[in-house]
């Protein structure tokens, strides 16, 4: 005769109960957002346009030689998987960013600033901004604050005060043979 191995209590949740989903992340509200960058390549984009959709990633600095006023760089594809864009590797704390995706209504922009880089996880980015000149102004005023560190203190040299002890003050050690 078999024994029954006892089986641990069936969990249901209530019936009236349906299970909760995630919410949506909001890419709208203004902060510090953090996109998953394996393999140096950034994989989410903060705009949405649906499936086979042209979008693009760049980085944007003011030219006046430009018309609008703004050159971009645009950002390279992940060739190896096909998935995300490549991060330029003189990408900088403080660059300008501008995620952009078509639409069958309008294009969308997305304007941003690089804030840091976690190799192979996060690339943390500040936005959205109205435009790339307020994004721009903003992250001129965040640099300031990390460049400028406060001189160091020049003291004068302390004197120093010369050692009187000699060889003649220091006890002696016998040794002794075990």
């Amino acid at each position: 005769m078999r024994r029954r191995r006892p089986q641990p209590p069936a969990t249901t949740a209530p019936p009236d109960v349906e299970p909760a989903m995630p919410p949506a992340y909001d890419w709208t509200q203004f902060g510090r957002h953090r996109l998953r960058a394996p393999d140096g390549a950034i994989v989410d984009l903060p705009v949405l346009t649906g499936a086979g959709r042209q979008v693009w990633v760049a980085t944007m600095w003011p030219d006046p030689s430009v018309d609008g006023g703004w050159a971009r760089a645009l950002w390279q594809p992940h060739l190896t998987t096909g998935r995300g864009w490549r991060i330029p590797l003189q990408l900088a704390a403080g660059d300008v960013l501008e995620f952009g995706g078509d639409t069958p209504h309008q294009p969308v922009r997305w304007y941003g600033i690089m804030d840091s880089y976690e190799v192979n996880q996060w690339a943390t980015v500040q936005g959205p901004y109205p435009q790339p000149a307020a994004a721009y102004d903003e992250a001129q005023r965040l640099l300031a604050l990390e460049r400028y560190v406060p001189p160091l203190e020049s003291e004068a040299p302390r004197p120093v005060e010369p050692c009187r002890r000699s060889h003649r003050d220091r006890p002696r050690r016998r040794h002794r043979r075990p």
